[in-house]
């Protein structure tokens, strides 16, 4: 469990704005504060809709200071390597719940800490490959990236070419694959050009065959003409048929006398 050594979160005495904090108070959370009772979350800037940070995990009192270890999470991490809210605020409710005593219930990172004498939040590199937050507080580098970081000479050589316009091994590298690439690309390239070349070829050839094979029209007028003939003949026997069927439908329909509106209609009834 990653947890940080203990760390300044509060003083006794005068704030930055004027408001004074008791020795009393300091006394009072360091013996009342149990994370199984509750625990201190830390948020920022005391937003309580804000991302959470970690929590407290113990407090200590030293003189008139109030001292904390607490539990980070990636959040906080990556703030702190960011240079932001380096600083802690603390919020305690003066008589928490029966007890009459005043109780530690959040811890809030800022960078205006009404308290003075809080301990700054940061991050060091050491040598032994590990990086530190605060004074013994590690945790493991992949944590914070998964990349290496690259060393003060690499930097310093790519910066000095970069002064001088020369070209860095990975442009180098990146020239000779995009000239490999390019040379594959020419390749192609011209086997395409001479497949088309026999396919206009052939295409050609092929025209040329069908155009001597071709035989002379017939002349198709006379049986087109004696078909037009033969259908003019079958419409005209279906108009007949028509024109007969119409008329017995009509001498059907007519033989019973019709009746005047009104005469002999039975009456509607209602329910």
């Amino acid at each position: 469990m990653f947890q940080s050594e203990p760390i300044c979160i509060l003083q006794a005495g005068t704030t930055v704005d004027g408001r004074v904090i008791e020795q009393k108070i300091i006394d009072e959370i360091a013996e009342t504060y149990n994370p199984e009772v509750y625990t201190a979350r830390i948020n920022e800037e005391h937003y309580d809709w804000s991302y959470k940070f970690g929590s407290v995990l113990s407090v200590e009192k030293r003189e008139d200071k109030l001292f904390a270890v607490i539990k980070p999470n990636s959040h906080l991490l990556r703030m702190t390597e960011q240079g932001q809210l380096l600083h802690t605020s603390c919020e305690f409710i003066e008589k928490f719940s029966n007890t009459e005593k005043a109780y530690l219930t959040g811890l809030a990172l800022t960078d205006k800490p009404a308290s003075l004498g809080t301990t700054q939040i940061h991050l060091s590199s050491k040598d032994d490959g590990k990086v530190h937050v605060l004074s013994k507080f590690t945790i493991e580098p992949q944590a914070l990236s998964q990349e290496e970081p690259e060393s003060d000479a690499s930097l310093f050589q790519k910066f000095k070419s970069w002064l001088s316009g020369e070209k860095s091994p990975e442009q180098f590298s990146q020239q000779e694959e995009e000239s490999e690439m390019s040379k594959e690309t020419e390749e192609l390239l011209k086997q395409s050009i001479e497949q088309n070349k026999v396919l206009s070829t052939n295409l050609g050839r092929l025209v040329e065959s069908l155009s001597a094979q071709k035989k002379p029209e017939v002349d198709q007028e006379e049986p087109e003409s004696n078909q037009l003939a033969e259908l003019k003949g079958q419409v005209e026997q279906l108009s007949t048929q028509m024109s007969e069927m119409t008329t017995t439908l009509s001498q059907i329909t007519d033989e019973t006398p019709r009746k005047l509106a009104g005469q002999d209609s039975e009456e509607e009834q209602y329910l």
